[in-house]
Formats: C-alpha cells, structure tokens, sequence
C-alpha cells in the first residue's frame, strides 16, 4: 500500500458516496487491475467506513443497528431450532484433525490417547480455576468435545443481540481467549445466515466486519487462523466485508489496555475466566482492563453451567456492575436495586445439538457418553455501559418484593419477577427459579401439573430471563434448602410482562 493510494482512497470516501476502484486510475502514477486493487486497499476498507462489492465498486458505510424484522427473526429461530455445525465447518475441523492425527485418528493407540485427553480436559473444565493449556492432542480433544456446543450456544446470544438491536453493520469484535476460534468462526457464521435471511426478503444490508484476538497458545493461533482463513475461502463475499486481525499473543489475565485492540464493539469472554487462577472479583478487573479502550462496549461472558462457575460469574457481574458496567441480559433489576451477585447459581438451557460425524467417530466405544457432549446449557451475561437492557419493565405498588419475603409464609401475595431457569422440576411438578433482583436467597415458582390452566400456563412459556406477574401465589418456606417456593395453583394468574425470547 502506497501513501499515495491510501490518501486517494481516503479522499474518494470522504467526498462520494459511491465510485468503481477502476476510477482511482485517474489519479494515480500507475495503473492498477481492479482485484488489485481492492487487494490493497481491504485492509483500510473498515477504518474508510467503505463497502467495497464483487463488482469493484465502493460505497459508503453509515454505521447502524441490523435490521430484525420479524421475518428474519422467525428465519434465524427456524434454523435455530435444530442446531447442528455447518457442513463446512465440520469439515473444516475434521480435515484439521485428519492432518494433525493422521487418517486413521478415531482407531487404535491414537484414539485412545485422543478419548483420555477428553477425559482428562473435562475434569480441569469442570474444576474451577483450572488451566487453559491445548497443545498439540489437547487442541484435538478441545474441537471433538467442547467446540461444537460452543459455537452452536454462542448463536443463541447473538440472536437475542440482533433482537434488541445491539448488532451493527459496521462493527470491531474482539475475541478473549480465542483459542481455536470457536467464537470468531461461530460470528461469521450467524452474518452468513443473516445476510441469507436479508437476501430471501428482499433486503440490501452490507456488513463491514473487524475480528481482533487474544491467546497465549500458539498452537491455538495456528488453529485459529486455519479454521478461519478455510471458512472464508467458501463464505459468500457479496455484502460482507470481513477481515481478521492478527492476534494479540499474550495472556488474557496480564493483558494490559495499551496492548488490547482499540474501540471494540463487542468484546466476548467465552469459558475464559472460569480457567484463571484468581478470586471471580480479580477477574472482573481483567475483564475491565480489556475492555477499557473501548467507549460503549457490549461484553459477553459465557460460563459453565454448574454450581462452582456460574456463582462464580454473578460475583463477576456485581464487581463489574461496581465498575459503571449495566446488565443487558438476562437479569432484570425490576425494583431498580442490583443485587449482591452472591449465592446466585442460573443457567440457561437450550436443548442438544446434532452430534457432527467428527464426535460421533471418536465415541464410538463401549462408554460413548464419555466422549459425546451436545447439551447446550451454560451461564452468562451481557454488559454494557450505556444502561440498555434486554427489559426496561420496573415494577409498581402493588407488588411484593422478594425481599419480603419471610413477612409473608403461609399467606398469599402479588410478585413480578424473571425466570432465571428451566423446568427444574419433573412431569408431576414444574419448578422454576425466579428472581426480582431484591435477595439473595433463592426462591422458586412450583406448578403442580394437575393445577395447570389456561390462567397460569404463562410460566411454563416465559423462557429464560422473561418477566412475568403472579397474582395470588402461596409462599412457603423450604428450610432444608434455605429457600422460598411460590406455589401457582389453579386459582394463580400469572402473566407475561415481555413476550417469549426467540430461542424458548
């Protein structure tokens, strides 16, 4: 790139809102091809705030939230439904392992190495504070076991973004612990499906995309790059522009802002801090210190399911509320008091999803459901800066704060709260947690089935994080396990407060 070229580019985009790359020629001391060209000027084409097509020709990119009509969200939730790897993805990771392992990689002395690796990684990954290390086979056990849960889950959360309007057509994504890229290719992937779902109804949307990265392992690094420079090769290039970064090579807990890419759109910690060695408060300041540079971020923070971790990520959340972070998602703080971030354990549960061939070779043993993982079901949330939430409902008056609880055993009383679970409970009894922000002691919803109606059945169709009211419900105290239940007979009226999510 010629300084001559750049402040051509520069000035073209500053003063047209269009032109064809072949008129740059006019201008400069020598001519250029056309792919040339755009070969040259790619790189710079984010930072121009220019779209630049198949056919050479450049537009100007006036940064605004995607579009989410109902007919695309309906599209997006339909594919959804039945979460899978994209065939060439899958292809793509098996064609790696094929390389790393040999042909015969799921037979005899190396699958059995690859299947104890497995064994070996879920024991760390369920340990909080275990290490982050894939070297070598560990990178192969991470892409058999954990990478299509993650990559499938992650759209999920991008769908509830694109929702509420929380995506961009021009947008910096900054992947924390990128590892192999699980999260990067798992982006590009969803902007594949919606400019799709755009394309089918008639909709013009150009999408110019920026990946930095943060990792420590070059074995992922080297990963990374091969996942996504061979999924790209195949991704349609019609209205997205899409360049990925070098990585930042360093460790995400000693990351400091000077070394973190610039502003940032949407910054992703993705099972990264479960794995540091550090109090969940100290990991807030990690999360804070990478996202520093960044004026308005939207921060995701995935985390295991179980009871360790996901306490583990509401201290987390609390310390970065302390911070001026506000939560988008899933909790809503109705009474207009953020709560202590303790003693909190909620998870979200998506359902299985379709096991690629890769999975199901390396378990095909005696113990497959040692080596087979498809059930999506994790913690997180999202930050931001700003106070935008998923749910703006505050509560009124006449309801009760959960709070208050332990004023009013035996007695019945009117509550507005999110479900912050799922069914917790069996055929005969449904069981969900719920919570209004006010305490820390865990209270639950219980539905008997022989008390359904058509009055109360809004519980069961919340969904995870969705707000709803209940009218006449029965508090009991469950001492045994320190918590309140809210008993919905058939004489409960619950009702929605925000309609169901998308992925319910």
């Amino acid at each position: 790139m010629t300084p001559e070229l750049l402040s051509l580019a520069k000035y073209l985009a500053s003063s047209r809102a269009e032109f064809a790359l072949s008129e740059m020629n006019q201008y400069l001391s020598r001519k250029y091809e056309e792919k040339e060209l755009y070969g040259l000027l790619k790189p710079h084409l984010y930072d121009l705030d220019l779209f630049c097509g198949r056919d050479f020709k450049c537009t100007k990119l006036i940064k605004r939230a995607l579009p989410a009509d109902d007919a695309v969200l309906r599209e997006l939730k339909k594919e959804l439904k039945t979460p899978k790897l994209p065939a060439r993805i899958e292809k793509l990771v098996e064609s790696y392992i094929e390389r790393a392992c040999g042909k015969d990689w799921d037979k005899g002395e190396t699958a059995q190495l690859i299947r104890d690796n497995i064994v070996k990684q879920k024991e760390e990954y369920w340990t909080a504070g275990g290490e982050s290390q894939y070297p070598k086979i560990r990178i192969i056990s991470y892409l058999l076991y954990h990478f299509p849960v993650y990559f499938c889950q992650y759209q999920y959360l991008l769908l509830e973004l694109l929702e509420k309007g929380a995506l961009f057509n021009k947008m910096r994504i900054l992947d924390v612990g990128s590892g192999p890229g699980t999260i990067t290719l798992s982006t590009i992937d969803f902007m594949r499906k919606l400019l799709e779902s755009y394309s089918k109804n008639g909709m013009d949307v150009k999408l110019n995309i920026r990946f930095d990265s943060i990792e420590q392992a070059q074995e992922n690094i080297d990963c990374y790059k091969e996942l996504t420079s061979g999924y790209l090769l195949g991704f349609p290039p019609g209205n997205a522009g899409i360049i990925i970064n070098e990585h930042v090579h360093a460790s995400v807990s000693a990351i400091e802002p000077a070394k973190a890419p610039g502003d940032t759109n949407l910054v992703i910690f993705s099972n990264v801090l479960a794995e540091m060695r550090i109090a969940p408060a100290r990991r807030a300041d990690v999360v804070e210190r990478i996202a520093t540079p960044s004026k308005n971020p939207t921060v995701v923070i995935i985390e295991p399911a179980d009871l360790d971790n996901s306490k583990a990520l509401r201290v987390i959340q609390h310390a970065l509320m302390k911070k001026g972070y506000t939560v988008f998602s899933p909790c809503t703080f109705i009474w207009d008091t953020g709560c202590r971030g303790d003693n909190c354990w909620s998870f979200l549960e998506l359902g299985n999803i379709q096991a690629p061939g890769f999975m199901e070779k390396i378990a095909s043993t005696g113990e497959f459901y040692r080596y087979m993982n498809t059930d999506m079901k994790f913690s997180y949330v999202i930050l931001r800066k700003d106070g935008v939430a998923k749910h703006s409902y505050r509560a009124k008056g006449k309801f009760l704060m959960l709070a208050n609880l332990h004023k009013h055993v035996e007695k019945r009383i009117n509550v507005v709260a999110s479900v912050m679970s799922g069914n917790l409970g069996d055929e005969k009894t449904s069981v969900f947690k719920v919570c209004d922000g006010t305490t820390s002691i865990p209270c639950y919803a219980v539905l008997p089935a022989y008390h359904i109606n058509d009055g109360n059945r809004a519980l069961l169709d919340a969904g995870y994080g969705g707000i709803i009211m209940i009218s006449g419900t029965l508090v009991r105290e469950n001492k045994e396990l320190s918590s309140y239940n809210l008993l919905i007979t058939r004489n409960t009226l619950v009702t929605p407060v925000s309609p169901p999510p998308y992925f319910s």
